[in-house]
C-alpha cells in the first residue's frame, strides 16, 4: 500500500498504532495469514498467504477505508465542494512469492524496510514484524496483528532462539542489491518471483507472463 501524494497518512505514532489495531481487526475477518510487514509513515508493506485472492482483496481494501481520512481543502474565494481525498494512490501492488528462499527473502527485505527508509533506530522499528522475528518484541500499550510464520522460517532451527540467531544472520549477510532490485521490481509490475521451475508453473497455469521481459529486441526468425 503507497500513500497518496500529500500528507503522509501514517505519519505519528498514534496513527501507526490506529493501523495495527485494523491489522488485527481485518486479520479477524478474513482468510489471510500473515508472514510480516513494515508500516511506515507513507506506505505499508506485508507478506500474505491468502485462502483465496478474494480475501486478500477484502483485506487490503478494509485496511485502506480504515485508515483514509479528510484532508484539508485549500482556501477558495468562492464556495467549492469538499470532498475527501483518497489517503492511498489506486490499486495496491502485489507480487507473487515462492515458498521457502524467496519467502525468507520477502521476510526480510520487509523487516528491513524501516532502515532502507532511515528510520531505524537501535531497536527493532516497532510498527513491523521485525522485532518478533528476531526475539525482540518491543514492549507497546498497542499489540501488533499475530504473525503466523511461514515452514520456512520454522525451518531455520529447532528452538526459538536458533530460529531468531539465523534469521539475525540472513538479516546482517543474507542481502544483496541484486535480490532487493527483483522484489521492487516484481512488487512495482505485479510479477513473481522465484525459481526457473516455479516460474514456468504458475506462468503456465496463470496464463499470464509473471517474469520480467527479456531486454533488448525481441529476435526475428527467418526461414
Amino acid at each position: 500500500m503507497q500513500a497518496a501524494q500529500g500528507p503522509s497518512p501514517l505519519a505519528t505514532p498514534d496513527q501507526r498504532d490506529r493501523f495495527l489495531q485494523a491489522m488485527a481487526q481485518g486479520l479477524a475477518q478474513v482468510s489471510v495469514r500473515l508472514h510480516a510487514y513494515a508500516v511506515l509513515p507513507d506506505a505499508v508493506q506485508m507478506l500474505l498467504t491468502p485462502q483465496a485472492a478474494e480475501d486478500l482483496s477484502r483485506f487490503v481494501q478494509g485496511l485502506a477505508r480504515r485508515s483514509s481520512r479528510a484532508r484539508p481543502a485549500p482556501r477558495v474565494e468562492a464556495p467549492e465542494p469538499v470532498g475527501r481525498e483518497a489517503a492511498w494512490a489506486g490499486r495496491f501492488q502485489s507480487a507473487l512469492v515462492q515458498p521457502g528462499e524467496w519467502e525468507l527473502t520477502s521476510m526480510v527485505w520487509i523487516d528491513r524496510a524501516a532502515d532502507r527508509a532511515g528510520l531505524a533506530g537501535a531497536s527493532p522499528w516497532r510498527w513491523s514484524s521485525l522485532g518478533v522475528h528476531v526475539g525482540e518484541a518491543p514492549s507497546s500499550a498497542v499489540r501488533g496483528p499475530a504473525l503466523a510464520a511461514p515452514e520456512s522460517y520454522w525451518h531455520l532451527g529447532n528452538t526459538p532462539f536458533a530460529r531468531e540467531a539465523a534469521y539475525r544472520e540472513r538479516l546482517a549477510h543474507g542481502w544483496t542489491a541484486e535480490l532487493e532490485d527483483a522484489l521492487d521490481a516484481a512488487l512495482r509490475r505485479g510479477l513473481a518471483v522465484g525459481d526457473e521451475v516455479f516460474l514456468t508453473q504458475v506462468e503456465m497455469e496463470t496464463g499470464r507472463r509473471l517474469r520480467p521481459a527479456a531486454r533488448g529486441r525481441p529476435r526475428m526468425n527467418i526461414a
